[in-house]
């Protein structure tokens, strides 16, 4: 029998920065000047900060009466992701919260206990309540303005959501109820009961995951396909990369490094990156594009994925009939690669989300378009990324495992798109860790999804080197153990 006798928490660092993205896309700044820039999202100290992170270990003991006690360390990363309390996400991670969740909540629960499954301890992790003081959101102070805001009988045609812009799927309404908002009294706070932050799940996730393989002497990989009951790991899935700010330099080296898909870039600021008018993005993919040809080779084809973090919405103000033009630009730009775009509008609801995505997909293929149509803000939890699904809202959802919390929903969301017949991108964030980052390669070898995120950081080279890596000894390990 093995015991976890003791659980180990420690501050750690992430591989790259918490990011205030309304900040930034507000008012955009250089990097060297959002170290020290006010914030606008409730939580952030500055608009860029290292991500903090905590590393949690589980000390096991095999009590074998047979055996003299042999004692091991399990361990998992607890961070978020870089754009926290953005779009129905968790607020920005603090070290301190996590260390004190996981001393006075976790290891109670953990420290004596034999280890069983992983699926039974992830899920009493996940069953854990803490007393958070928090803000009454404005949609629960005006419940019915908002549900003829963004309810589905709004009076909208599709047509009306194709050639208008989107501003009454907004729970803030029209010009003159935001007015009347302003003249509200002061937000009230209450203290609810919630489930441990995202960071934390997923951290201590991790960790139980690792001890039950190492208590079975199997890869974390083959847990998950046993509990699951889905095929032994077989084949490495599909690698993409981020190129961050560095658009340029760092696709060249996702194409010499041949990257299933490429290059995501970072969209922090909209005049730069896209343009008044999408200009300047429309000019680096047709660079891309020949880059591709010349350093790649014929039989090189990825997939180009760019995620817009919503940018599209603002420069078109959300009037998905200009933001389907400027699509068609970007596509006939990088034929024959698929093009995919990830959150070219990001509005204040999953609703409203849903809804606009929808429409938008639908457009694309009545024009008979090739563009595929990503997820991402706003499909933050397992429920969220039902909703996705079951809408056929998208091509493709990014499971971003961060936001998701346990391992278990993150696998759990795999298995959903895949019974909805949408592309999985088994995702998380530039912020994670090399642990983190190890076990998500794990995750993507169990449950097959269209690709994965090489991570973490922003440095390309690192990030595809430990995912890539990291699946290809696992494989050899399977393959060996099941030759004899």
């Amino acid at each position: 029998m093995t015991e976890i006798i003791r659980v180990l928490a420690t501050p750690a660092t992430g591989a790259y920065y918490a990011t205030d993205l309304a900040a930034l896309q507000d008012r955009p700044l250089p990097v060297s000047e959002q170290y020290a820039a006010e914030p606008v999202t409730g939580g952030f100290r500055y608009t860029r900060e290292v991500a903090e992170a905590v590393s949690v270990g589980l000390l096991l003991e095999d009590t074998q009466p047979e055996l003299r006690p042999r004692t091991s360390v399990a361990w998992g990363d607890c961070v978020a992701v870089a754009y926290a309390g953005h779009a129905g996400r968790d607020p920005i991670f603090r070290t301190a919260d996590g260390l004190s969740a996981i001393h006075r909540q976790v290891a109670p629960l953990l420290e004596g206990r034999e280890v069983t499954t992983f699926r039974e301890m992830a899920a009493q992790i996940d069953a854990i309540r803490q007393e958070v003081r928090v803000r009454v959101p404005r949609q629960e102070e005006a419940s019915a303005r908002q549900g003829r805001a963004v309810g589905g009988d709004a009076g909208l045609s599709r047509r009306d959501l194709l050639t208008a812009p989107l501003r009454l799927l907004r729970p803030e309404g029209t010009e003159h109820e935001r007015g009347e908002a302003r003249q509200r009294p002061p937000r009230r706070y209450e203290t609810r009961q919630r489930p441990l932050h995202t960071a934390v799940r997923y951290g201590v996730s991790q960790a139980l995951l690792a001890a039950v393989a190492s208590t079975r002497n199997l890869t974390m990989a083959e847990v998950i396909a046993h509990e699951w009951e889905l095929p032994e790991p077989g084949r490495s899935v599909p690698i993409h990369a981020q190129s961050g700010a560095e658009r340029r330099q760092n696709a060249d080296k996702m194409i010499v490094r041949r990257v299933d898909s490429l290059p995501h870039a970072l969209v922090e600021d909209i005049p730069t990156d896209l343009g008044q008018d999408g200009e300047e993005l429309v000019s680096y993919v047709r660079w891309l594009k020949g880059r591709i040809e010349e350093l790649g080779g014929a039989d090189y084809r990825p997939s180009i994925h760019l995620d817009l973090h919503g940018a599209l919405g603002r420069i078109y103000e959300n009037n998905l009939g200009r933001i389907l033009g400027y699509l068609y630009r970007l596509e006939s730009s990088v034929q024959p690669y698929t093009l995919r775009i990830e959150s070219p509008m990001i509005l204040e609801s999953r609703a409203a989300q849903i809804e606009a995505m929808k429409t938008l997909r639908e457009y694309v293929q009545f024009r008979n378009m090739a563009v595929q149509i990503v997820a991402d803000e706003w499909a933050n939890t397992l429920d969220d990324i039902h909703a996705f699904a079951d809408a056929q809202a998208v091509d493709m959802i990014q499971i971003k495992m961060p936001d998701l919390g346990s391992i278990s929903d993150t696998v759990e969301a795999v298995l959903a798109c895949r019974r909805a017949g949408i592309d999985s991108f088994l995702g998380g964030s530039c912020a994670e860790t090399d642990i983190s980052a190890r076990v998500a390669a794990h995750v993507a070898l169990a449950t097959q999804p269209t690709m994965v995120m090489a991570r973490p950081g922003m440095g390309v080279d690192e990030a595809v080197s430990i995912t890539q890596n990291e699946m290809t000894r696992t494989l050899v390990v399977i393959k060996a153990r099941g030759r004899g």
